[in-house]
């Protein structure tokens, strides 16, 4: 399995300091609203595409639930705004490398210099910044390389300038669903299972959300959707949130190219009967596609029917880990982790695990 073993986040949005170890095929995040579950998914995002100077940009946007992302908010993700303190993400993956990335921001004279050939001032000295650099470093064993992308913008916010990093491919993907029900990489998934003729698992799985569904197509304009009985298909775009929810996280595990999913507030629009179906078909494809999952969540039925599966499924315990994050005042966030023997104890007892009262 391709991912992460642990992380660790340094002056990442609201994040001043966080590390978390021990990371399984399948992780949730728990905690109370504001606590950075979210940022946690997006620090893992950034280090998975850390050679792209648009990736910032393109985050930002899913956060604001817009298409496009303005250079100047780029700030937002420096811990209080403050660019003097750059974010620093770091993990230790499962095959042994390690990865750092670091986001600075500053103003370069020369729009059409590289960053280190001009002189460069903070933006406490200037009006605006406009060169964001990516400076990130792959350790292999005793190995280091070192890489740097970065882009440019001018005084209206527009790329001028830009540069991918020299000599590097990057080789993990992972795909990144927000807590709204946008579906901006479902056909895309499906085109994927599509050619590796996995069209029947995709319907399998869309018929654990609906007995009556016996089709599912991606024609001109949209993707469709057979019903038993029905005259001619659906487009999805038109059914209910919770289908098209579904459709997307489960494509999404599917999809083999995919090494590590990313999925914000996981229950958002679905409704409590889908729940133990969900988690027992995540389990099952993160296996079967050697992938690594992790979710974010507040809601406690979703942990109950978590428990109720894995009971089922015993094969599946080991594979589960949760961190619930607090602040708190001596130590500032931390990530409290839970097996399923945490887990379970909890829901058997009533025990409130979504948040760590200290």
């Amino acid at each position: 399995m391709d991912g992460f073993k642990n992380l660790e986040i340094n002056n990442f949005r609201g994040i001043e300091h966080l590390k978390i170890d021990d990371f399984s095929r399948v992780n949730v995040f728990l905690g109370q609203n504001n606590s950075g579950k979210s940022s946690i998914l997006e620090a893992m995002a950034m280090l998975t595409g850390m050679s792209n100077p648009d990736l910032p940009q393109a985050i930002n946007a899913v956060r604001a639930r817009k298409a496009f992302s303005k250079f100047i908010e780029t700030p937002y993700f420096f811990n209080n705004l403050n660019v003097a303190f750059p974010p620093e993400i770091k993990s230790e993956l499962i095959d042994g490398t390690y990865r750092r990335l670091k986001l600075t921001l500053s103003y370069v004279f020369d729009e059409l210099a590289e960053p280190k050939n001009e002189p460069q001032q903070q933006a406490s000295t200037v009006t605006y910044v406009n060169t964001l650099e990516m400076d990130f470093d792959v350790t292999e064993g005793t190995t280091n390389h070192n890489f740097k992308s970065w882009l440019r913008v001018n005084a209206q916010g527009m790329v001028v300038n830009r540069k991918m990093a020299d000599g590097y491919l990057e080789n993990m993907r992972a795909w990144l669903i927000p807590s709204d029900l946008m579906t901006s990489n479902l056909a895309n998934d499906l085109a994927e299972l599509f050619k590796r003729n996995r069209k029947d698992t995709i319907i399998n799985l869309l018929r654990l959300f609906d007995s009556q569904i016996n089709g599912i197509e991606i024609l001109t304009d949209d993707i469709y959707i057979g019903y038993e009985g029905m005259s001619q298909m659906l487009p999805v775009s038109m059914m209910g949130d919770g289908l098209r929810r579904y459709l997307s996280i489960v494509a999404s595990a599917a999809n083999p190219l995919t090494n590590v999913l990313l999925i914000d507030e996981i229950d958002n629009g679905l409704h409590y009967s889908i729940y133990k179906k969900l988690w027992q078909a995540l389990f099952t494809l993160a296996v079967a596609t050697d992938k690594q999952i992790f979710a974010t969540t507040h809601s406690k039925e979703t942990l109950l029917y978590l428990n109720e599966m894995l009971q089922e499924n015993p094969h599946n315990k080991g594979e589960l880990r949760l961190y619930t994050l607090e602040k708190t005042l001596k130590k500032g966030l931390q990530a409290y982790k839970l097996t399923h023997e945490g887990l379970q104890e909890a829901c058997e007892n009533e025990i409130e695990i979504r948040s760590v009262v200290l």
